[in-house]
């Protein structure tokens, strides 16, 4: 009898997620942040795609406040791309920031530690969304962390109808059928918005 090998059962394995975070959600978590360098973290993440590592090497010389984008030099596989990223959270890298010209933008409390590790981030996003009364969106997991932003951020682009090429290329995805397979899906919360659109026809004669 022919036994699926363990990489191809893996390869089988869906790889979208129907649950994401809300816009209010999201900003509820981002007030909720007790000083500015989290809400920094937090909002890079949420409003760009930005993959928790990626943030981790992000410099200070790689913010371009000129043009509204961040350069990303340590991205997934290797690569390099630039993110847009909107006015606000700007203005917040800028106080954050202050007057430093270099080394890592999230910076350690520890003394001669320049930036902050994958850990250190997971703890703010959970830390945070724990302070502002916001779960996770899938019941199944018990903390929030940084890739709900990723892919709630990702969501958002595709209901607002940006074209998926853009979301590919913001993502940072290096084929866009991976954009597609991943969120080509309806998210839980799209469907239950489409599902109270229609549900009075359930108990209401026409």
């Amino acid at each position: 009898m022919f036994k699926e090998s363990k990489s191809q059962s893996s390869r089988n394995k869906s790889k979208y997620n129907i649950y994401y975070l809300q816009m209010p959600e999201i900003n509820k978590i981002i007030d909720a942040a007790k000083n500015l360098r989290d809400a920094t973290v937090i909002k890079i993440l949420a409003r760009t795609g930005m993959r928790r590592f990626e943030l981790c090497h992000i410099k200070v010389q790689d913010i371009d406040f000129e043009k509204r984008r961040i350069f990303i030099s340590k991205a997934k596989g290797n690569k390099q791309r630039t993110v847009p990223i909107d006015q606000d959270t700007l203005q917040t890298i800028r106080f954050y920031m202050r007057s430093r010209q270099y080394g890592k933008l999230i910076q350690s409390n520890k003394k001669n530690v320049d930036g902050i590790d994958e850990s250190r981030i997971n703890a703010i996003v959970k830390n945070t969304a724990l302070r502002a009364g916001i779960k996770h969106p899938d019941p199944s997991k018990k903390n929030m962390n940084p890739h709900i932003f990723r892919h709630s951020f990702i969501r958002h682009l595709i209901k607002q109808n940006v074209p998926p090429n853009y979301v590919q290329q913001i993502a940072g995805h290096a084929d866009i059928r991976t954009t597609l397979q991943m969120y080509g899906i309806p998210g839980i919360s799209d469907v239950q918005e489409k599902y109270e659109e229609i549900s009075s026809t359930f108990y209401n004669n026409p």
